[in-house]
């Protein structure tokens, strides 16, 4: 993996990691009532369903055995699929929110020194949404995407009009994203214009190559033909990264996707990188370290390199 996907790779799971402040049991179901979708608020948790031996856990502030969470997350599924055969992933990270927000010690996400990972509910949440897609494997209707509908609609609908598979495969969830599709073009500009400049961009890329992407024109027409890059990123049938290479081969270099993931996401990778490996840092080169016998010889240099220098008595750490 290059340092630019990689970068991408943590900050798409930094992006969703946030502080949570524990509520009392009591309080924490209404706190998320307030904010999830209509059926996930009258969504009633068979706690007393639960294995003896979790109840147990659940009581003493213990850690959840794993055959025991398995089984909860079996009851816990069932218990949602009454509500809707296929609830989507907010939906999904809704319910593991209101179960570890009200019992933290059993099934939060900590280290090994007992510090909380992240939102403290990723885990339960990709165990929630494994489940609900084994179940679902062998029914098509429910498996299958469904067309995108608004955050206070239910998931699915089996009296909906059916999409073909075909189509529905291709339909995505713009989750997290701020400008997933535009649809008008910036100002002064048409269609005819838009493919103009794409022709511009091409011509550039072949006769200066991806150094090219440091031309102000370059990244001037690189913003006014965003929409042209996400029609054709969000196309149906999907089409190959090589394609969309051939096609946009600026959106290729370091420059031009991380230019591209600020206007998809509003994040600017490079100043989240930087803040992230502050406090992540020292945990990804102990990682490292822990498994040197696995890597080449040149990672393991570098990692007796960092050792040596002793720049582990913090954390801005080299990557």
């Amino acid at each position: 993996m290059t340092p630019l996907l990689w970068s991408l790779a943590l900050l798409h799971q930094l992006k969703h990691q946030a502080i949570h402040v524990h509520p009392s049991s009591s309080t924490s179901t209404t706190m998320y009532n307030h904010y999830s979708s209509s059926w996930v608020s009258h969504l009633q948790i068979p706690w007393e369903r639960f294995p003896l031996r979790l109840s147990h856990a659940i009581t003493r502030g213990d850690r959840a055995h794993p055959e025991d969470r398995r089984s909860m997350v079996r009851i816990v599924v069932e218990a949602m699929q009454v509500h809707c055969r296929n609830p989507k992933r907010a939906s999904c990270e809704e319910v593991a929110k209101i179960i570890v927000n009200r019992y933290p010690q059993t099934f939060a996400d900590f280290t090994e020194k007992g510090e909380r990972l992240g939102c403290g509910h990723y885990s339960l949440l990709r165990s929630i949404k494994s489940r609900v897609e084994h179940v679902n494997r062998d029914n098509t209707t429910h498996r299958l995407r469904q067309t995108k509908r608004t955050r206070n609609e239910e998931d699915y609908s089996p009296n909906s009009n059916a999409t073909s598979p075909k189509k529905v495969r291709c339909l995505v969830d713009s989750y997290s994203c701020i400008n997933w599709q535009p649809v008008e073009l910036p100002e002064g500009e048409t269609p005819a214009s838009s493919e103009e400049k794409k022709h511009i961009l091409l011509t550039i890329f072949n006769s200066e190559g991806p150094g090219a992407v440091e031309r102000p024109d370059v990244d001037d027409f690189m913003c006014l033909t965003y929409i042209s890059q996400r029609q054709l990123i969000n196309s149906c049938p999907s089409l190959s990264v090589a394609v969309i290479q051939e096609q946009w081969p600026f959106l290729f270099t370091q420059k031009g996707l991380s230019n591209h993931f600020y206007k998809f996401t509003g994040i600017d990778i490079s100043e989240r990188l930087g803040q992230a490996l502050i406090t992540k840092g020292r945990r990804i080169v102990n990682y490292f370290s822990s498994q040197k016998l696995k890597w080449n010889l040149g990672i393991r240099t570098l990692i007796q390199q960092i050792e040596s220098e002793g720049v582990l008595t913090n954390n801005k750490v080299g990557t």
